[in-house]
């Protein structure tokens, strides 16, 4: 017996030596794939792994669950926090791991979402809400931030995910605090230069856009350091200081008081990439006269249409060409330079405006996306396009909203989109697509899309 107990340890102690020396050869062992999942369905959990056991609840659909184990086709998963029970696995979809990091500096949030920020209790629009709603004005602590964006914040001693879009506010290693109160009587400033109006009263806080001079209005709120709170256009409002010689305060009323700046899209930066460029001339075809057009020529003229119509609404645009040069001549630095120009910027969105190549009966539009959050800016800019073109032209092909991993799209930190505008290998689509009308009639859909986006 005591022999038998002896051999028995010492095959153990064997098995435990050979399982160690594996994990320590490949340490890619000790870590089990992604166990988070989401329910794509209201989803009934059970206490046992057969449709015949007790039912103990029904989950919502997007809640998202741990796997514990398997069994067959029914899989034990921890939800709630705490709570274990069974499900039908066909009813469950992995969710993206989403990796943060610690900012190097210590960083704020600042919110400026007039409406506040939802709380959530993972990095994505379609976590589980935490119960607690940001408010404008908010000044966070980011503790972590998600490579999808997200930031884990603490407020009002909660801590959960939301939304770092710069549409909703903005990040900065600058600590400001501010209070703000309405004015016991009317007042009204007027600028005598021109001057910057800002999300938030401090100079580290982005400009929602300018006035010019003589430009007066009234007076919504002052802050405790001396900013005043505008109505900068129909849509927003904005602080300009009031520590320079530049603004005159009164309680008189002027014989004109400026109207807010008419702008739907004011506040909103958008990178436009005009693909290809200097050696790059990309796609090549001939219209049906015969003449050679590149793709890098139709990008850059189409990218200056759509750069006038964005303006032209208030919008600010930043170009990552605006000649017929390349951004570098190394095609892997040029793609990178492009996607990083978002962030460079502080834009709120990105267009990679290209044209297509395939077969000379190949023809229509289609936009593309990478990351799942910019699925929906990509649809909306898509669709408002092909309203637009097929107002003006009949019967052109709307290819869809598409999946590809390409780097200008990987590789950026705001909702992205490749909008591929025709076929250059189609002489008749080349035809029409090179006319300044069709750039026109593709910029006006482009532009209403970023207003259905994000005025929705």
């Amino acid at each position: 017996m005591q022999k038998n107990t002896k051999n028995l340890f010492l095959s153990l102690l064997a098995l435990m030596l050979i399982v160690s020396g594996i994990l320590m050869t490949n340490p890619r062992t000790s870590y089990a794939a992604t166990s988070t999942y989401k329910t794509t369905a209201a989803l009934n959990v059970r206490i046992g792994p057969s449709a015949s056991t007790t039912k103990v609840t029904t989950l919502k659909k997007n809640t998202v669950v741990t796997k514990v184990k398997a069994s067959g086709s029914w899989w034990q998963i921890r939800y709630n926090t705490s709570k274990v029970g069974w499900v039908n696995k066909k009813y469950l979809k992995a969710v993206k791991t989403v990796t943060a990091t610690a900012p190097a500096k210590k960083t704020y949030f600042y919110v400026t979402e007039t409406t506040g920020l939802t709380m959530r209790k993972t990095a994505s629009p379609s976590g589980a809400k935490s119960g607690v709603t940001v408010p404008y004005g908010a000044k966070l602590t980011v503790k972590k931030i998600a490579a999808n964006g997200w930031l884990y914040v603490t407020y009002n001693k909660k801590t959960g995910w939301i939304s770092g879009d710069n549409a909703y506010g903005f990040k900065s290693t600058t600590s400001f605090n501010y209070t703000a109160k309405a004015t016991s009587k009317i007042q009204y400033v007027t600028v005598n230069e021109l001057m910057n109006v800002r999300r938030l009263p401090n100079t580290s806080s982005p400009k929602l856009g300018s006035i010019s001079k003589k430009f007066t209005a009234v007076i919504l709120r002052t802050s405790n350091n001396n900013w005043a709170e505008i109505q900068f256009s129909k849509t927003q409002k904005g602080w300009i200081s009031l520590n320079t010689s530049s603004t005159v305060v009164t309680t008189k009323k002027p014989i004109q008081v400026s109207d807010p700046i008419d702008d739907v899209l004011a506040g909103y930066k958008i990178v436009l990439d005009a693909g290809h460029g200097g050696t790059d001339p990309g796609a090549v075809g001939k219209d049906l006269k015969g003449k050679k057009v590149t793709e890098a020529q139709l990008t850059l003229a189409s990218a200056k249409a759509i750069q006038e119509a964005i303006e032209k609404v208030g919008g600010s645009v930043s170009m990552t060409r605006s000649t017929t040069a390349a951004l570098n001549s190394n095609k892997t630095k040029d793609l990178a330079a492009r996607a990083a120009a978002s962030a460079k910027v502080g834009a709120n969105a990105f267009i990679s405006i290209h044209y297509n190549s395939a077969s000379s009966s190949a023809e229509g539009l289609e936009a593309l996306y990478y990351q799942t959050s910019s699925k929906e800016f990509a649809t909306i800019i898509q669709k408002n396009i092909m309203k637009s073109v097929n107002q003006k032209y009949k019967n052109v092909r709307d290819r869809g909203t598409k999946y590809q991993n390409v780097m200008v799209l990987r590789e950026n930190t705001v909702f992205a989109t490749l909008i591929e505008l025709g076929f250059v290998s189609n002489a008749k689509e080349l035809s029409r697509v090179n006319t300044d009308e069709y750039r026109q009639t593709i910029a006006e859909g482009v532009v209403n899309g970023l207003i259905e986006y994000y005025k929705k």
